[in-house]
């Protein structure tokens, strides 16, 4: 826990004396704003970690480390665009703070700011192809994302092809940056990323769990808005799935109710379904296979397992969250 409380420490003293200001203030002010709320720092800390195992030097993982962080945090301005989200952790989204345009406009800056900093790790040109690949992979994501809302049918298998590429490819990609600045082999590199991504699947799983059963003041974002949005999570599918005629009917027209329809009501409605078929206990049992194959491919990092500590400890912190 020290050596990963050191690194966040790190990571945080390089943000800070990072200059995210500019002129206009408007395309500027938003970007400090987002990128220096108390977010969670999964990425850049998933590259720092990776970066350590394989004995790299942190200062050189500093800089994809925050390509990584400005990069996911673009992708939230313009996510809560599209999903019309009132908070992120807890606060105003951007666009509701000031407006669309602005959002998207620093949002972009982000952006070109995010392949700035890639080039200036060591090896700059591999750590922004890198980026560029998982950026447009992560667009496809939510992509689909977007199709699924008013798609009338779609499958639990086009469901996690979905998370894979909207979430669980960042997360693979900040280990795979990590461990390339600090010079591991091809064959490790894939077993980590493989580890990333499997790891991703149950952090976007875990992720649909806490959006209807954690607490708002906990995780940070309204209570239910994947059902107020429609969003066809695996909890949703799986209810399909394993729904009477009469309950699946009542689903499938639950969710093509619009924003005009009484939100709570809703809300309650579905997680009451849920409950009677137990989906929440079925998503959980995926996670748990999906956290089976992450170990699976940790353990064939040809290192010694003292080495895979410290990103093992904080795989187990992320299976346990709240937020």
């Amino acid at each position: 826990m020290e050596k990963i409380k050191q690194l966040q420490q790190d990571f945080a003293t390089f943000m800070a004396e990072t200059d995210f200001n500019g002129q206009p203030a408007e395309l500027y002010e938003p970007i400090s704003y987002t990128i220096l709320q108390s977010g969670k720092r999964l990425r850049p800390m998933l590259c720092l970690l990776a970066n350590e195992m394989f004995g790299g030097n942190t200062e050189e993982a500093l800089w994809p480390a925050l390509a990584l962080e400005t990069f996911h945090n673009f992708t939230l301005i313009h996510d809560d665009i599209m999903d019309q989200a009132s908070l992120r952790r807890g606060k105003p989204t951007v666009y509701q703070k000031w407006n669309p345009n602005i959002a998207i406009l620093s949002g972009d800056a982000m952006l070109a700011m995010a392949f700035q900093f890639a080039l200036k790790a060591k090896n700059g040109t591999q750590v922004a192809q890198l980026l560029g690949k998982v950026a447009r992979e992560v667009c496809e994501g939510q992509q689909l994302d977007l199709n699924y809302e008013t798609q009338k049918t779609v499958g639990i298998d086009d469901y996690l092809e979905m998370i894979r590429l909207k979430t669980a490819v960042l997360l693979a990609t900040a280990l795979q940056m990590g461990a390339t600045v600090a010079g591991a082999n091809d064959i490790d590199i894939q077993h980590l990323y493989d580890f990333g991504i499997a790891m991703g699947m149950s952090f976007q799983l875990q992720d649909d769990i806490l959006d209807l059963y954690s607490d708002v003041e906990v995780f940070g974002k309204r209570h239910g808005g994947d059902i107020a949005d429609n969003k066809k999570t695996y909890l949703y599918l799986k209810a399909l799935e394993l729904a009477s005629e009469k309950d699946r009917k009542r689903l499938e027209y639950l969710f093509s109710l619009r924003m005009d329809h009484d939100e709570e009501e809703k809300i309650e409605e579905v997680k009451a379904l849920y409950d009677r078929l137990n989906v929440k206990e079925m998503v959980e049992k995926v996670i748990g296979e999906y956290e089976q194959i992450a170990i699976k491919h940790l353990d064939a990092i040809n290192l010694p397992k003292e080495r895979k500590i410290h990103i093992s400890t904080y795989a187990e912190l992320l299976s346990g969250r709240k937020k």
